[in-house]
């Protein structure tokens, strides 16, 4: 059994039909996404103690407790359950931290990430052999079951175990089929220097959850009007997925501008009318399309999807909200053991 290991793991993307990975709207119709692991990263080392302590550290917070039903982390004390870690362990604890390059509730698969490399640091210091799709479905059944995160989808856990820019189709039993996406190199290279990250300075009050709670698109049973709305993010996700197969770039940018305006209509987006400045100054400055990433329309942080001519109007125009441009790059690897002893 290791000892000690230091994990990895990349944050994502959602390039279409994020919301679709949701069971109250998969089991009606089945769902379609398209997400990408880039280079912002989650990092989780966990050391084995030679005392009965289980230390967690994690934000601004350390928790030291002999029982790990005591350890506030949800993710945490339900994988550790789940993995059956006291068992195997043999009355020792573990030192476990938490270093994320964002904040959670960034829009970004923090707490999916944070799952999926857990679980997979702990299989492998226990020995177990396993797949990635397994470690997807596992950090699924902890955040959704276990943790009683109902609103929660498996879009976040399969992009941090599977990487790259992937697409994935989920039957109504709840089945994940993963769909690679093997772009010419042009196309990925232009993909990733036309949409620009840009960090709003704050942090996202509510869950994903909450959020999706409060616009009535994660209740068991969904109106009609709210499958309408997800069957319209799936039609544009889908398009999205054949624009970027097909080289046409340009045309994946004005869907996310299509996306936008549908997704703004289900949102409590007018109790801050700078969102609507914001996005309607970018588009003056030459932005084709963007978004707020994550659900809803209040995040950390605004993609934008601007070819390279206006590229620099569009940083100006940003600058004069506050607005700060984040480096990334898509990146191939998902969920990852970086070393272990």
């Amino acid at each position: 059994m290791f000892r000690m290991a230091l994990g990895k793991v990349p944050l994502r993307l959602s390039m279409g039909g994020g919301g679709t990975d949701i069971a109250s709207f998969y089991k009606l119709k089945g769902g379609f996404w398209t997400s990408a692991a880039m280079s912002l990263y989650v990092r989780i080392t966990i050391n084995c103690r030679w005392d009965n302590l289980w230390v967690v550290k994690f934000s601004d917070r350390t928790q030291r407790v002999t029982d790990i039903s005591e350890i506030q982390h949800p993710i945490l004390r339900e994988s550790l359950k789940f993995m059956k870690a006291p068992d195997w362990l043999k009355g020792k604890g573990l030192e476990m931290n938490i270093i994320s390059d964002v904040p959670s509730k960034s829009g970004l698969g923090v707490s999916g990430a944070i799952t999926v490399n857990l679980l997979q640091i702990l299989h492998t210091m226990k020995g177990d052999g396993f797949s990635l799709q397994q470690l997807a479905e596992e950090a699924y059944h902890v955040e959704h079951d276990l943790c009683g995160s109902s609103a929660t989808g498996k879009q976040d856990q399969y992009i941090a175990a599977i990487g790259g820019i992937t697409s994935f189709e989920v039957t109504r039993s709840g089945h994940v089929d993963v769909l690679s996406l093997n772009l010419e190199s042009r196309t990925r290279l232009e993909l990733n220097e036309n949409l620009v990250l840009f960090g709003t300075g704050t942090i996202r009050e509510k869950t994903a959850e909450e959020t999706l709670k409060e616009q009535g698109l994660a209740e068991q049973k969904l109106s009609r009007e709210k499958v309408a709305y997800f069957e319209r993010i799936k039609e544009i996700g889908l398009a999205q997925r054949e624009a970027m197969l097909s080289g046409k770039i340009r045309r994946f940018g004005e869907l996310l501008d299509e996306h936008w305006k549908v997704k703004k209509s289900y949102s409590n987006h007018t109790a801050n009318s700078a969102i609507d400045d914001i996005y309607e100054v970018a588009k003056q400055a030459g932005a084709i399309g963007g978004k707020v990433v994550g659900a809803g329309t209040v995040g950390a942080f605004w993609l934008f999807y601007v070819e390279a001519d206006k590229k620099s109007a569009l940083r100006d125009a940003m600058a004069a909200y506050n607005l700060q441009e984040v480096p990334w790059s898509f990146v191939d690897h998902g969920s990852m053991i970086s070393y272990c002893e």
